[in-house]
């Protein structure tokens, strides 16, 4: 942990992320930086750090299926390079530095300068927000973590005491708080900050999430507690119900108006995630997923005994038989004009040998502008309808602003609504997991709080894949490298850092967790 808190100092200055960096060999350079250049490049960082190659293309995209890896085969397999254990560190980073906007948007000294960026109160809220969003991504990550809250004094939340405290405040080795604390501290967060924001003053300067839009990131915070008190309403009920009621009342999302999306820009440094991938660093190392491409084509997981029956574990496609009009936005045609999912391999040679794999979209992989969602109104109406018993009304309209995001003809939403089966746990919860594609972080969530979809590859079995182009069938097997998992991952490993830099409190976490630091060890919302 003590290197995490030394990158965090260190970004601060050399990326000009303090204030008062002063630059006395060059009079034209500015002594000071707006609160508002720190703010936007830390969500574009936070953005980058959560929906990269590593962190989504290898790790979420992969473990929920809805990519596989068409190079290598270790990640789909569940054995993940210390790397993304790593990640855990950029995100401290992101953290900070949405703390430094905090403390000048509140120092007696600094808070006048911070605010022609944007009201005191208005920043410090918006920053309250993305510390409990990125928060919430990190423990449904790693679970127990160190972990920091604007305004408390509970001392079992240490982390980012080091910039700003006097040496004999600083703490180097932070405890980790329990999932418990810091879900019920995120959703207090999150409750507090929207009633901070104030529409009558001015928003955040350039923010380039909601363009400045008081009113918008409050529906945002409303939003985000609604989704996080949905999840861990299985650990805590009254906390949750609570949290959903307050949140309702205040105000969600109502439309793909509201929409918090994340637009990237057209010149290559400042490019999606994707774009970079394939056409800056000209790699093409992921597919769409056979188990995805399967239940997008109407059709049905079949194994390899009779090419016929469903793969054992896995349940029939609820809507089978209907071809789902994102089918050719989510996906490409391979170069015969199939959709042909990409099946998990079971080696880097395995992987290179298959050659009739469909490619993520081109308004994904080819847009340099793709916008990343961090939560939209479709998810909001699947949330509404599960909380009504499974509403049918609540199931269609989500259908219909998922489909309306990524641009579905308006003739094309109705067909598909028309024929869609009944709404039920099976069906809205499937429907929500289409319409998260490209939100890897949120459908693991909700895989692990309900266990839907069913139309997933379950570990250690056989299933087989059809190419059509052929008119023959591949066999094929799914064997994870940890041999103890019987279902997907239920979370990361720490980074093997933190033994030997924060041991003791590591070792404590550890011992919460009820098979250790592996990677199916249930989280403490995990009650499915």
């Amino acid at each position: 942990m003590k290197n995490i808190k030394l990158l965090m100092v260190l970004s601060m200055v050399l990326l000009l992320f303090g204030c008062d960096v002063d630059y006395k060999d060059n009079p034209n350079e500015p002594t000071s930086v707006p609160t508002s250049t720190i703010f936007n490049n830390t969500l574009k960082n936070l953005v980058d750090n959560t929906r990269n190659g590593f962190s989504a293309g290898r790790f979420t995209y992969c473990t929920m299926q809805y990519w596989q890896q068409s190079e290598y085969g270790d990640e789909d397999r569940y054995v993940y390079r210390e790397s993304m254990r790593q990640n855990q560190n950029n995100l401290y980073n992101r953290l900070a530095n949405f703390k430094e906007i905090i403390d000048l948007n509140t120092g007696e000294d600094t808070k006048a300068l911070a605010a022609a960026s944007g009201s005191n109160a208005n920043q410090i809220a918006v920053c309250r927000i993305m510390m409990a969003y990125t928060f919430d991504y990190m423990a449904s990550t790693w679970g127990d973590i160190p972990y920091y809250s604007y305004g408390s004094d509970n001392p079992d939340f240490q982390a980012l005491h080091v910039s700003g405290y006097p040496v004999e405040e600083q703490i180097l080795s932070p405890k980790y708080a329990t999932q418990e604390q810091i879900y019920t501290d995120i959703l207090k967060e999150l409750s507090e900050s929207a009633k901070q924001l104030d529409p009558n003053s001015p928003g955040m300067a350039g923010d380039n999430l909601y363009g400045g839009d008081v009113q918008k990131w409050k529906l945002f915070a409303n939003s985000l507690r609604l989704r996080i008190a949905n999840k861990i309403k299985g650990a805590n009920p009254s906390l949750a119900q609570a949290a959903m009621n307050e949140a309702l009342a205040s105000g969600v999302f109502t439309s793909n108006a509201d929409n918090a999306m994340f637009g990237y820009e057209s010149e290559d440094k400042n490019a999606s995630m994707m774009y970079r991938a394939w056409h800056v660093n000209n790699r093409s190392d992921f597919a769409i997923g056979h188990s995805f491409m399967t239940l997008l084509k109407g059709e049905n997981l079949v194994d390899t005994a009779t090419h016929v029956n469903v793969v054992a574990g896995a349940n029939p496609n609820p809507f089978k038989g209907m071809v789902d009009p994102r089918l050719p936005i989510y996906a490409k045609p391979n170069s015969k004009g199939n959709y042909v999912g990409m099946f998990i391999a079971e080696s880097s040679s395995d992987a290179a040998t298959f050659t009739y794999e469909s490619l993520p979209g081109a308004a994904i992989i080819d847009d340099p502008t793709y916008s990343e969602t961090l939560l939209e109104y479709a998810e909001i109406c699947f949330i509404l309808s599960e909380l009504n018993n499974w509403d049918q009304g609540w199931y269609e309209k989500g259908i219909r602003a998922s489909m309306e995001k990524w641009g579905v003809a308006s003739d094309a939403i109705d067909a598909y609504i028309a024929a869609v089966p009944a709404a039920s746990e099976e069906n809205v919860l499937t429907q929500k997991y289409i319409a998260l594609y490209m939100q890897g972080q949120a459908s693991w969530a909700e895989y692990r709080r309900t266990g839907y979809p069913k139309t997933l590859i379950p570990p250690f079995k056989d299933y087989a894949l059809y190419i059509p182009s052929e008119d023959r069938w591949l066999n094929k097997a799914f064997n994870p490298l940890v041999k103890e998992v019987t279902d997907l991952p239920y979370r990361m490993r720490y980074p093997a850092q933190e033994q030997t830099l924060n041991g003791d409190n590591r070792k404590e976490a550890v011992s919460r967790l009820e098979n250790g630091d592996v990677i199916y060890s249930k989280l403490w919302w995990d009650v499915n």
